[in-house]
């Protein structure tokens, strides 16, 4: 028996009991839209009709609206997470751990971003600035978010009926939830540093104990940029599911294809084109809208990849 998603809809249909029978509230995250379910299919199936729907819900145009809410979401989300870190006396330090873990993948990228990142520390952190930063945080990341969940939607062929009362306040939630996980893994990166020097002097390692840290690092970076991956995939589609998964096949598949994108892109940029040269001062905006737009693209295939996989499910 394959387990019911019901829709958010429905859900709150039941809850209202405006359109539901006696005791549906009690039935209600049993409750399953009909166009979730279709014939079990093979696996080649599921991959051909991810792709096909990736198409005819113009996955590209999303992924390029997505990338732009993206690229506006970053300077305020950045200033947001330097303030906090300013207030703790972390801002610095949170600085040079960033730079090093871009530098790690791009040197070019990294010296072409420091003087951002360094007009961003030298922002007064405390008071008005931080209360205002955090404010244009979360309402232009949320833009982001909102539109993710329209283009969830449309993987999973529902339409948004939340009221929007309720809609909003989630969008807000979600958005702060993942401006918390960016501020913790700033003060991850600056803590785990330094402590990993530490205990490298304890036990007479000394250099090796950060080259090991440096290393370990990516792991750590990774399960946070899941979890932000599955927090996405959950909570902003009109889909009620019965519980948090920290990781689904479209996640896992979405994570590799922005690790390859990623990677990929930096050696490319690194060993066969110089867009400095060819677009000059704005050659760094669009290398990474560039980025941006082939990021989302993945994430895009990874929520439709779930759908299907939810379609492909036998009925009860």
């Amino acid at each position: 028996m394959a387990e019911n998603i019901p829709t958010r809809a429905e859900s709150f249909a039941a809850e209202d009991g405006s359109s539901a029978p006696a005791g549906a509230s009690a039935r209600r995250d049993r409750a399953l839209s009909h166009r979730l379910r279709t014939p079990e299919r093979g696996k080649r199936h599921i991959l051909t009709n991810t792709i096909r729907h990736v198409v005819n819900d113009e996955g590209l145009d999303l992924a390029a609206g997505l990338a732009f809410y993206a690229l506006l979401s970053i300077a305020p989300a950045a200033l947001a997470l330097v303030s906090v870190l300013g207030v703790l006396g972390e801002a610095k330090s949170t600085t040079e751990a960033v730079l090093a873990l871009v530098s790690d993948l791009s040197s070019e990228v990294a010296e072409a971003i420091r003087p951002i990142v360094t007009d961003l520390v030298s922002t007064p952190a405390a008071g008005f600035t931080l209360v205002v930063s955090l404010i244009v945080a979360i309402w232009s990341s949320s833009k982001y978010v909102g539109a993710f969940g329209r283009a969830a939607n449309k993987a999973y062929s529902v339409q948004e009926s939340r009221p929007l009362w309720k809609l909003k306040p989630t969008i807000l939630l979600i958005t702060l939830g993942l401006l918390l996980l960016m501020v913790g893994l700033g003060l991850l990166l600056v803590v785990s540093g330094p402590i990993a020097e530490y205990i490298g002097k304890l036990v007479d390692l000394g250099p090796v104990a950060v080259m090991i840290w440096s290393i370990a690092r990516w792991p750590v970076v990774i399960v946070f940029v899941m979890l932000v991956i599955a927090i996405l995939y959950y909570a902003t589609p009109n889909v009620t599911k019965s519980r948090f998964r920290w990781s689904s096949l479209g996640a896992l598949i979405a994570l590799i294809a922005l690790a390859l994108v990623s990677v990929g892109f930096v050696i490319y940029i690194n060993n066969f084109d110089n867009y400095n040269a060819t677009y000059g001062a704005i050659g760094g905006v669009i290398v990474g809208f560039v980025w941006l737009w082939m990021v989302n693209l993945a994430l895009i295939f990874g929520v439709e990849l779930d759908a299907e996989i939810e379609r492909s499910q036998p009925s009860d």
